[in-house]
């Protein structure tokens, strides 16, 4: 069985007769009382960079803990968070329930070590595991980080779950005026605006992002970041768009390679990159094609790089669709849901045309909100700062 790799410095707890635990009393000297942030692994980073967005903004009044399903939780040590990582039922080959006993093992073990004045959990299913757990840990608050635009129809049993939680944030949503999901007409969760790890004074200048990224800055260069495909097949959509891209003289492509991905892409003029975070070095991008997954979406938009959405429709409960769509309705980008090499052609040359470019970046400027992270982590902090009862859960 796989284990956590790091382990988090132990916080003492001493028992408490009357049944009333103050998270004041039990934080490390210096250190802030810890707050212990579990993601699920999901098809890429989005669960864990919110909780990353959020932790980074944290006061000194808090210490980030983190959990993660995510065989990319160890790039929470470049912030100087601690991390275990806990392997998901799929990793292990075992069944939902056995894991699930496992994992609330897993996590008992950790809040009877840590302590934590809350746990915030980004993720569509609150698991059982993690419900059992935090409801028998004495003083622990508990938060869902629970992105909206779900696609309509999709099973909304999980919200159920809601009740179990002292405290919902939902990260905004740019297209929530396109929200049909089962989130969208309820009322239980705090909006902050959308979430992204970083805000536009992070991003470094395209020169500094070239090299960073080892290709020229003085040539155009295009960010493609289609999750899943093959560039040598030439009838998927990656493919599809590498070989029109090709066609443009001079473009650099700069593919997106996933941090927990075991594929190596070598093809001509196409250079793939695992980095994260990818949104740092945005300015060496002249425009994007890209999915419309959460967080991709909104650093693309949010930091007005002209983009060609392709949304992806087989996400089980993102919608990508309605985002995108969303998007072009605004002129804030182009949208492909129909992949065809006549269409992917018209797209690439427009967005190839830099009055458009200029077009489509105004209009993300004039879409664009404020990073909510930081009120999303002030939303906890203000949770887990007042004591709480034992008897409450």
């Amino acid at each position: 069985m796989v284990t956590g790799f790091v382990d988090f410095v132990p916080v003492p707890h001493p028992s408490d007769p009357a049944g009333a635990v103050d998270p004041a009393r039990d934080a490390v000297p210096g250190a802030g009382l810890p707050v212990l942030f579990v993601s699920s692994n999901g098809t890429g980073m989005g669960h864990l960079a919110r909780l990353i967005a959020m932790a980074r903004r944290h006061s000194p009044a808090v210490r980030p803990l983190f959990l993660s399903l995510s065989r990319a939780v160890p790039v929470v040590a470049s912030e100087g968070f601690a991390w275990e990582y806990a392997p998901s039922s799929g990793d292990l080959g075992m069944g939902p329930r056995r894991w699930n006993r496992m994992f609330a093992r897993r996590m008992a073990a950790l809040l009877e070590r840590e302590r934590p004045a809350a746990v915030v959990f980004d993720g569509t299913y609150p698991y059982d595991g993690l419900l059992s757990a935090v409801r028998a840990a004495p003083g622990t608050r508990a938060v869902w980080s629970r992105r909206g635009m779900w696609r309509p129809g999709a099973t909304a049993r999980q919200l159920a779950r809601s009740v179990f939680f002292d405290l919902i944030v939902e990260p905004g949503d740019l297209a929530a005026s396109a929200d049909r999901g089962a989130t969208a007409a309820r009322d239980d969760a705090l909006r902050v605006g959308p979430v992204t790890l970083l805000d536009a004074d992070e991003l470094v200048p395209r020169e500094e992002a070239a090299r960073a990224l080892g290709i020229d800055p003085d040539r155009p260069t295009v960010l493609l970041s289609l999750g899943a495909g093959n560039v040598s097949d030439h009838s998927s959509h990656l493919g599809l768009v590498v070989d029109r891209l090709l066609a443009e003289p001079d473009l650099q492509i700069l593919l997106t390679q996933a941090l927990i991905s075991d594929r190596v892409v070598e093809f001509d003029r196409v250079h793939a990159r695992s980095v994260f975070p990818i949104s740092r070095y945005l300015r060496a991008v002249d425009f994007a094609v890209a999915a419309a997954g959460y967080n991709s979406f909104h650093e693309l938009v949010g930091f007005g790089v002209p983009t060609v959405f392709i949304p992806n429709p087989s996400m089980p409960l993102d919608d990508q669709v309605a985002r995108a769509c969303w998007a072009a309705e605004v002129g804030a980008s182009l949208c492909l849901t129909d992949v065809t090499a006549a269409t992917v052609d018209a797209a690439v040359s427009r967005v190839c045309d830099p009055a458009v470019r200029v077009a489509l970046a105004a209009a993300c400027r004039r879409v664009a909100r404020p990073n909510g992270a930081g009120a999303a982590m002030a939303a906890v902090e203000e949770l887990v700062g007042r004591p709480v009862r034992a008897a409450a859960r």
